[in-house]
């Protein structure tokens, strides 16, 4: 199951590559997937869910280590994240650059955005217990949240942009130590 899904995702994204978002039909996805159009539209509803269907993934993992951290500080659940999804990405170079394909659909980049808000709640979440009892800790908690978050998404389309893929892991620790030595130091 897992594995039809991620199969079907990785040929939309070849073709969305090769031919542009809009000029691919979900069709010629379930053909490149070796899949029947019904299958496709079971696991993605739509052409936006293939695009982003990685970066759902990696949330749902967020989402999972941050139920399980115990008494490991959001900061490091969220680096350890952070440096697992870039050294993902890395080794998947332009694969990984659905930004270039949300560039060209409205709908996509909003859909991205609302990821990253949902990475942001569930970062606040943590750092609000971690935080307890700081002066100004929800403030606090906030602006480190919305720099971390926000930070990484900032350096990530820098690299993206200059597709340097093996610069993302660097770049997106810079952030966290910034914030970490900054703010929550």
């Amino acid at each position: 199951m897992a594995r039809t899904r991620d199969q079907i995702a990785e040929a939309a994204l070849h073709l969305f590559l090769e031919r542009g978002y809009d000029a691919t039909t979900l069709e010629e996805v379930a053909d490149r997937a070796e899949v029947h159009k019904r299958t496709l539209l079971r696991y993605f509803p739509s052409k936006s869910h293939l695009v982003l269907h990685g970066y759902h993934s990696s949330l749902e993992q967020f989402r999972t280590q941050m139920e399980a951290r115990g008494d490991t500080p959001t900061v490091e659940v969220w680096q350890a994240h952070v440096e697992s999804s870039a050294r993902r990405m890395a080794r998947r170079g332009p694969l990984a650059n659905v930004r270039k394909i949300a560039r060209t659909e409205p709908a996509l980049e909003g859909a991205y955005l609302s990821i990253q808000a949902k990475y942001q709640a569930l970062v606040l979440g943590g750092l609000l217990v971690d935080l307890a009892g700081r002066e100004n800790c929800e403030i606090l908690a906030r602006v480190a949240a919305s720099a971390l978050v926000a930070g990484n998404y900032a350096v990530g389309a820098m690299i993206f942009s200059r597709e340097a893929y093996d610069e993302l892991e660097d770049a997106e620790v810079q952030v966290i130590s910034l914030v970490r030595d900054t703010l929550l130091a």
